[in-house]
C-alpha cells in the first residue's frame, strides 16, 4: 500500500477539542492508529470546497483522520466536529452535506491506494440515510478499501455517532486515472 497524504500528529487545538468527549479521546490515544491529514495547506489550492469553503467555525470546525496500521488495503478513521451551518433541518445536517463528507473521507482511502503519479476520482457513490445526523456534534467517519481490481477500487463507509450507533452508509467505486491538468488562466 502507498500511503499519499502526510503523517501530522493532531494540533494542540484540535486535540484539545475533542479530548472533552471520552470515544474521541480514545481514538486520538489509540496505538493502533497514525494520524494524518488530508487538509494540508497545499490542497488549499484544488480541494477548495472542502480545505477552504468548508473549514470554518460554523461548519467542518475540526477534522481529524486516522489510518489503522497493518491492514491489508487503507482503512481509516476521521473524527469530524461539526455544526450549525451544516443544517438542512432543524440541528440536523443537510443530506447532501452527509454525501460530500463521505465522499471525501471513501475518496481518502482510495486516495492512499493510488500509484504516486496518479489520482483517484469517484466513479460511484451511494448513501443510505439510517437516521439524522444532529448539529452541533462529534462525528465518527470510518472509510476503508474492501478491494482492488485494476484501476477500479471498491471502497465502504460510515459515519457513527461514537457510541455505537451508525447514522449512515456509504459504498462507492473509485477508479485511478491520469491527474488533471489545470485549465489555463483566461
Amino acid at each position: 500500500m502507498s500511503f499519499n497524504f502526510p503523517l501530522q500528529e493532531p494540533t494542540p487545538e484540535c486535540k484539545a477539542h475533542f479530548e472533552s468527549t471520552p470515544w474521541c479521546a480514545a481514538i486520538f490515544n489509540d496505538p493502533t492508529l497514525q494520524a494524518f491529514t488530508a487538509r494540508e495547506p497545499q490542497r488549499k489550492s484544488f480541494d477548495t470546497f472542502m480545505a477552504k469553503t468548508l473549514a470554518t467555525k460554523d461548519t467542518i470546525i475540526f477534522w481529524q483522520s486516522f489510518r489503522k496500521l497493518g491492514a491489508q488495503y487503507s482503512d481509516n478513521v476521521t473524527v469530524l466536529s461539526i455544526g450549525g451551518g451544516v443544517n438542512g433541518h432543524v440541528d440536523t445536517c443537510h443530506g447532501g452535506f452527509i454525501g460530500v463528507v463521505l465522499d471525501e473521507a471513501l475518496g481518502n482511502a482510495a486516495e492512499s491506494e493510488r500509484p504516486s503519479d496518479k489520482a483517484s476520482m469517484t466513479a460511484y457513490l451511494k448513501v443510505d440515510y439510517k437516521k439524522p445526523v444532529r448539529t452541533p456534534s462529534k462525528i465518527l467517519c470510518t472509510a476503508k478499501v474492501d478491494r482492488k481490481e485494476g484501476r477500479k477500487m471498491w471502497v465502504s463507509g460510515t459515519i457513527e455517532d461514537g457510541e455505537g450507533t451508525i447514522l449512515t452508509t456509504a459504498e462507492g467505486l473509485f477508479l485511478v486515472v491520469e491527474p488533471v491538468k489545470p485549465l489555463e488562466k483566461l
